[in-house]
């Protein structure tokens, strides 16, 4: 059981997302605010030559990540997990709450865990901004030198994919989106409306709430930790796994109809869910086979 071990042990960590993922941006900005310190200086431990160890927990809500760098240390400094992770948690707690500008839309909340683990939570607000640019970070360049359609699934993502675009064809058709071109296959962000999507209630909390809305995030945050930080990862089975989730979520979590007249924000919102799903599903399909799904099957 994870137990906190003090009233104060809790504190705002600002983060600008920059990389495409969380996770390696997380890791980033701590290597580098941890270097700058010279916390540990005289330990044998050099950050630039190693990961510095930062893994997501499994659990869907909150989306939170670990770092181990106590863990890593305690073998190497004689102190124990704990005393190093609150030395640790001091130095970024104070570096974090310098007066920047350009740190302060994003914010990660950050926790002193018993035995020395520090957990970073990402705020609803922080998961929107990330949603939101996350159409524009990515960019379709194929991974592999030699391309190959052996691979498990495809039609099922494709399909997925045609299905996704049909979806935001409707929602044009429907009033609720409009895009910046008319061109078929140019149906991804950013719209010319609405922009920003109206993901969040209020400035805190997030608009999607239905369990499956919830899976399909994380499904999508998954999908983009592992591409980035696992160049041998299995494209087609997180492709697989991602459109599971949206077929699923367009199962359970109407966008049309009565909702659209009673609810017009969730219904633009979900279907930006939609939208940042299927863009992420034609990431994946150019990377690794240098063509484009089809967005009509």
């Amino acid at each position: 059981m994870e137990i906190s071990l003090f009233n104060t042990d809790h504190a705002t960590f600002k983060i600008i997302l920059k990389d495409l993922s969380i996770q390696q941006q997380l890791q980033k900005q701590l290597s580098s605010l941890l270097i700058s310190s010279q916390l540990f200086k005289e330990s044998s431990f050099n950050l630039p030559q190693k990961t510095l160890a930062v893994s997501r927990l499994s659990h869907p809500t909150p989306i939170t990540y670990r770092c181990a760098i106590a863990m890593q240390l305690s073998s190497q400094l004689s102190l124990s997990p704990i005393e190093i992770a609150q030395q640790v948690f001091s130095v970024l707690k104070a570096q974090s709450n310098l007066d920047d500008q350009e740190l302060s839309q994003s914010t990660l909340t950050m926790k002193l865990i018993h035995p020395g683990w520090l957990d970073f939570e990402v705020s609803d607000h922080t998961l929107v901004l990330w949603l939101q640019s996350l159409g524009q970070k990515i960019f379709f360049q194929p991974n592999l030198p030699e391309i190959s359609r052996k691979a498990e699934n495809l039609f099922f993502i494709e399909y997925t994919y045609a299905r996704c675009c049909s979806l935001l064809r409707l929602g044009e058709t429907e009033g609720l989106i409009t895009f910046q071109s008319k061109a078929l296959d140019d149906l991804t962000l950013p719209w010319q409306a609405p922009d920003p999507i109206p993901w969040l209630k209020d400035t805190y909390q997030l608009r999607l709430t239905h369990r499956a809305a919830l899976a399909l995030i994380n499904q999508v945050i998954i999908t983009v930790d592992r591409s980035v930080n696992n160049p041998s990862v299995i494209w087609n089975k997180l492709g697989t796994q991602l459109s599971e989730s949206i077929l699923d979520f367009e199962r359970h979590c109407r966008i049309f109809g009565d909702l659209a007249q009673n609810d017009f924000q969730l219904s633009q919102a979900r279907l930006g869910l939609i939208a940042i799903s299927q863009h992420l599903l034609k990431w994946l399909w150019y990377s690794h086979l240098g063509n484009f799904p089809r967005s009509q099957l």
